[in-house]
C-alpha cells in the first residue's frame, strides 16, 4: 500500500475513533452515524478486495494504538464501517 493510502486509512480511522468516543453531550451517537452513513455507502461501492484491504490497513492502526479504548474502537472501526461483509 501506498503512503496516501495509508494516510487516508489512518485519517478514517481517527474520525471514527473520535466520534466514538466523543461524550454523547458533545456529538450524539445519532449524530455520529449521520456523518459515518456517507462514508460507509461509497466504501459499499469497492469491490470486495479493496474493502479487505482497507480492512487490513485499519487493523494495522488498530494495532499501533496504545490506549486500550481506543485500540478496541479502531480494531471495531472496520465493522463500524461495513467492509467486513
Amino acid at each position: 500500500m501506498t503512503t496516501l493510502e495509508r494516510t487516508l486509512a489512518k485519517a478514517l480511522t481517527e474520525i471514527v475513533i473520535s466520534l466514538d468516543l466523543s461524550d454523547d453531550d458533545a456529538i450524539t451517537p445519532e449524530a455520529a452515524m449521520e456523518v459515518l452513513q456517507p462514508v460507509i455507502a461509497l466504501l459499499q461501492d469497492l469491490p470486495e478486495q479493496d474493502r479487505r484491504a482497507l480492512a487490513e490497513l485499519i487493523n494495522q492502526c488498530a494495532q499501533e494504538e496504545t490506549d486500550p479504548e481506543r485500540h478496541l474502537t479502531a480494531w471495531e472501526t472496520p465493522g463500524t464501517l461495513g467492509l467486513l461483509v
